[in-house]
């Protein structure tokens, strides 16, 4: 059985205009609505998991007539499987019976499961709250086909631009240096690209947590949309990859204000640094 732990959204009502954005037959159905979130935490604050097959959490948002008006959290009994956790946690969603489901990428037998359910999914990025207001100003990309978990070919939805990581050298703003090695780097940046705020911390990653790789860690406490890395190694590109994260890169910009200014103009990273990060 799974546990359900209830509370009011007591934030403010969310005003939403959803009726041009959730593309469907079944248009009656947004008066009252329900969506299910991968989470990694307990709240609508807390970051989306884009692994949907092995998430803490569900985050069940329910809306009437435009607002919401409850969230629930529920266990993902798929992150205890140590086999075919995207299919259990697939079973899971059929059973609560959501209008829309929002997460980071869907595997081979989860994806076909959603779509035999007929579960619209999207791709969402942030927060729970902001994933579930970026699908009504339609932001989100539809979830249109898997990732192949097994194979190492990724087949993705196209990244979003929303939050990008950087490694850096040192803290100076929009002018830190880039770092050549991501998981040694001494401090971290992210740059959101809707605030237009860069944010830089000392680098805390914990390498020696078995149950939690430097990437999960950054992925549960800043929810970029991609990484950037100039060096980084083979394991890290995977967990980002399965993530359905981005990952870019470029040797030809030093500091954080040139990426930016040439977003466009970034590769693609795919190979690695030879070295453990």
């Amino acid at each position: 059985m799974f546990k359900i732990s209830k509370n009011k959204y007591l934030k403010g009502e969310l005003k939403m205009k959803i009726e041009n954005n959730f593309q469907t037959s079944s248009l009656s159905k947004l008066k009252e609505m329900k969506i299910i979130i991968s989470s990694n935490g307990e709240t609508i604050d807390s970051p989306i998991d884009t692994r949907f097959g092995r998430c803490k959490y569900f985050v069940m948002v329910e809306i009437e007539n435009s607002e919401i008006k409850n969230v629930s959290t529920i266990e993902n009994q798929g992150a205890i499987q140590g086999h075919g956790a995207g299919i259990k946690a697939a079973e899971q969603i059929g059973n609560l019976k959501p209008d829309l489901l929002i997460t980071g990428s869907l595997g081979p037998n989860a994806f076909d499961i959603i779509k035999e359910l007929e579960i619209p999914a999207f791709q969402g990025f942030g927060t729970v709250k902001e994933s579930v207001e970026k699908f009504i100003s339609g932001e989100l990309n539809k979830i249109t086909n898997n990732v192949e978990s097994h194979s190492g070919e990724v087949k993705t939805n196209e990244v979003k631009k929303d939050r990008i990581y950087f490694p850096l050298l040192d803290d100076n703003g929009m002018e830190s240096q880039i770092s050549e090695h991501f998981g040694h780097a001494p401090f971290f940046g992210l740059y959101d690209f809707k605030t237009h705020e860069l944010t830089i911390a000392k680098n805390s990653l914990d390498h020696s947590n078995p149950n939690k790789s430097p990437i999960d860690q950054i992925a549960e406490e800043f929810s970029p949309s991609i990484f950037f890395a100039q060096g980084i190694g083979a394991k890290a590109i995977t967990i980002i990859k399965d993530k359905g994260l981005g990952l870019k890169t470029s040797l030809d910009y030093k500091i954080v204000q040139e990426i930016i200014d040439n977003m466009d103009k970034l590769s693609d990273q795919t190979k690695d640094c030879g070295h453990k990060h």
